[in-house]
């Protein structure tokens, strides 16, 4: 299996210039229908989604402390399945998926047939970082009252979209988008979309269960995620 650094980048930054403009274009777009949207969301659902946001939450709270009534971070905390929802929060950080997004590149630059169309999850998740930071910025959306000490307790960025969610899905649902369009077989592509699903949907609740956000920005964050891929791909795919 080869890992061709030098010639990835050089590749990379040759195909520069046809995509930055369609990606930029693309994500423009996008920014200004995610703005329209929740505008009118807002209007429409906001008491429906406050009540649907404060039962998941309590939910997820039973299933984290043996003893909801109890004070302090670590009260009756049930460690191993927190341990497990750690993980996956972790697993979707902006180093976990920089790190995976150059790796599959890299690998296709080596081994694949049409490497190019490997750079679209890591296109993707690149939009899905810019997108999330603006629209935490603009939305401004308060972040779940957390206890000091506890898990994200430190955490003042917006909670509108949930950006674990949203950056997970772009990269994990665009790799096997890149696998089919690069020819890999189809039984590889059909494990891409499962191991997706999976990882995605973890990594959602995991926000949930932790507490660092509310059930509608994850749902956010994976909407969002949808309508980007869908934008970006249009917009690049003919490039690569």
């Amino acid at each position: 299996m080869n890992f061709p650094i030098g010639p990835f980048f050089s590749q990379f930054f040759a195909a520069l210039p046809d995509i930055l403009p369609r990606f930029a274009l693309a994500w423009l777009v996008s920014l200004l229908v995610l703005a329209l949207v929740v505008s009118l969301l807002k209007l429409v659902v906001r008491p429906q989604v406050l009540r649907t946001d404060a039962r998941i939450r309590a939910w997820a709270k039973a299933l984290r402390f043996q003893d909801i009534t109890a004070t302090g971070p670590d009260a009756g905390e049930r460690h191993a399945r927190t341990n497990f929802f750690r993980f996956w929060t972790n697993f979707a950080s902006a180093p976990t998926l920089t790190f995976l997004s150059l790796a599959t590149a890299i690998w296709a630059t080596g081994n694949a047939l049409h490497p190019r169309f490997f750079y679209l999850p890591g296109i993707a998740y690149a939009g899905s970082m810019l997108l999330s930071w603006v629209s935490k910025r603009i939305f401004e959306r308060a972040r779940p009252v957390r206890e000091e000490g506890a898990f994200g307790h430190k955490l003042k960025d917006g909670s509108f979209p949930s950006g674990h969610s949203l950056t997970s899905f772009c990269f994990w649902f665009m790799l096997p988008v890149a696998a089919s369009a690069a020819g890999i077989a189809v039984s590889w592509v059909a494990f891409l979309v499962l191991a997706a699903f999976v990882i995605v949907i973890l990594t959602g609740l995991s926000r949930i269960y932790l507490g660092v956000h509310f059930p509608s920005d994850v749902l956010g964050g994976f909407g969002i995620g949808a309508g980007w891929c869908l934008l970006c791909y249009l917009a690049v795919q003919a490039k690569l």
